[in-house]
Order: C-alpha cells, then structure tokens, then sequence
C-alpha cells in the first residue's frame, strides 16, 4: 500500500512539461591541488565571509558542489542503464575496466573537475563494491542512473514516459465518454457534474489545477528545487522550502479527495458506469492539468486558475441547492 502510495504522489507531481534534468556542470574544482579553487579564485581580502574561514579550499569546494549538484561523496545511485562502464585512473589499486548493471547500486566515492569547461570535464569515481570500482564521466553517470530512492526512481520512470501515459489517460477519458453516450438509460444522460450530487468531482478538479499551477510555478522561477527534491525526495512537508511545502500539501490533498471520490462513487453508482465516472473525471483532470501547467510558463494559467476555481464553485454550489431541495 506505501508502494501505491508513493507511486499515485509521483504521478501527480509530475507534469508534461519540464521534467527531471541533472544539473548542468559547472566551473567548481574538486579534489585538486594544482587546480585553482573557487575559494583561491574569489578575492577574499575586501568582503571575507566567516562562516567560510574555518573551511579548507577542498571542504568549500565540495560544499559549493553539494548546492549545485544536489549530490555529494557518499550519493547513492541505482543503476538504470543496461550497464556503465568504469575507467580506472592513475593511483588507483584496481587497473582494470569494470562494469556495473542495471539493479546494482553504486556509491560516489571521489570526484574530479577538469580545468575545462566540456561536457565530460566532471569525473566521478564510484563503487559497488570493494572490487568494482572505478571512474565515469558525469553526464553518463547521470544518464544512466537515478538516485537510490523509491520515489526519485518514480520520477524519472513517470518522466521519461510522460507523454505516452498521459495522453493514455486523456485517451481513456474520451473513451469513457463516447462509451457512455453510446450506452442506453432510462433519462438522458446528464452533465458530468449533475451525475452524482457530490463536492468531492470539483474539489477534485479544483485541487488538481492548483497543483499544476504550483508544480509549473516551480519549473519557472525555482527549477534548482525540483532538482533538490528529485535528489533528495521526502513526503515531510515540514523540511520543504514553502513553494514545495505548498505542492506536496496540495498532492497529498488531492489524494485523499480522490480517495473519498472513489467511496463517493461507490456508493451512488454501479460497477461499470462508477468505472466510466471515473475515467471521464480523471481524463477531465488529466485536460486541466495539461492545459494550466503549460499556460502557467506564460503566466496566464493563474488566471485560469481563478476562472476555474469561480466556475468550480459556482457548479458546486447550485449541486448543494439542488441536493437540500
């Protein structure tokens, strides 16, 4: 059940725009002592800051490098890739190339920073064991692994297939609607929202757009949180920078409405037409999704938000009216 769970929380955070993207290098030197530091670089004689002093050139730098890589000596990473490739390097025991697979898990055990600004100008050195180590470069490292927590592995497997499993939930939405239209009842079939007398559709549909709107929020103005999050996933709130905070809050609400939904539906309808109910709602809230996390990068999605949330409201309360009387 915490399985689903964290699977259900990664489907909804993660949208049709963005995605999980590693950190892109940058000129931090690392473990070297005839390249110059960032701390040697900086000019520390006009504006030193104290809390810096008591750090060495290699500390500051490997802590310059946790803030803009998200991971650090010690990062775990599960294998994705079908293999990788180790180089050995000079000074190390072991001189032969070695391989890991998918499945295995690898530590960061040291890593390197060449003067030059190129694509592979990052080397990390990790190991699987005592006898399978060695060196790759950065970009393949992350390319070919994700971090080594169950939800990290669900964002980036919801992300590289994102398109085909959201246009399959649009596709079932549609579905579900021409199936029930072809269906034969004894009153003609009503709105959506005039099916069952319940807040819970727009409280669902409501908190949906919010969450697209605060996940492409994210995506816009604070890109290096979502990478933290990725790096570092947790479903405590309370440890969350407030914009995350406030995502995963609005996550956990929309599962627990979809949840009470569920039960909702349940109770007022049979099997296959609470099943096609459902499938109409969620493709419904797959299309507000879609649709105000890609206006939200131009701004006009919160716009939209307010809109819907009007309309939402509105259609809410004339199904409270209409139940009292």
């Amino acid at each position: 059940m915490k399985k689903l769970l964290y699977i259900f929380l990664s489907i909804l955070i993660v949208s049709c725009i963005g995605g999980v993207t590693p950190p892109s290098p940058t000129a931090t030197q690392i473990d070297g002592d005839s390249i110059p530091t960032i701390v040697n670089i900086v000019d520390t004689t006009t504006a030193a800051d104290t809390t810096m002093m008591p750090l060495t050139p290699q500390q500051a730098d490997s802590l310059i490098f946790r803030l803009t890589h998200h991971y650090s000596e010690n990062f775990n990473f599960l294998v994705k890739a079908d293999s990788l490739m180790l180089i050995p390097r000079e000074g190390d025991l072991l001189t032969d190339t070695c391989h890991v697979y998918r499945g295995d898990v690898v530590a960061v055990a040291a890593i390197k920073v060449a003067p030059d600004d190129s694509i592979d100008s990052i080397w990390v050195k990790v190991a699987s064991n005592q006898y399978n180590m060695g060196w790759i470069p950065e970009h393949d490292l992350l390319q070919g692994t994700t971090p080594d927590d169950i939800i990290s592995e669900m964002l980036d497997a919801l992300s590289d297939s994102r398109a085909i499993w959201m246009s399959g939930l649009l596709a079932l939405g549609v579905l579900a609607v021409v199936a029930s239209k072809k269906q034969i009842h004894k009153q003609q079939i009503q709105h959506l929202f005039d099916e069952m007398d319940s807040c819970y559709p727009f409280l669902f549909l409501l908190l949906t757009a919010i969450m697209a709107t605060l996940y492409a929020s994210v995506q816009n103005f604070v890109p290096e949180f979502w990478q933290e999050y990725y790096y570092h996933p947790t479903l405590n709130p309370l440890v969350l920078p407030p914009i995350m905070a406030a995502l995963v809050v609005t996550t956990w609400l929309v599962i627990i409405t979809f949840i009470a939904l569920i039960d909702e539906v349940y109770h007022h309808f049979y099997f296959l037409p609470g099943i096609t109910y459902l499938a109409k709602l969620i493709g419904m809230a797959m299309l507000v999704y879609l649709v105000v996390s890609w206006s939200t990068l131009f701004y006009v999605g919160y716009l939209l938000v307010v809109v819907l949330a009007y309309h939402l409201l509105r259609q809410a309360w004339r199904s409270i009216i209409r139940q009292d009387a």
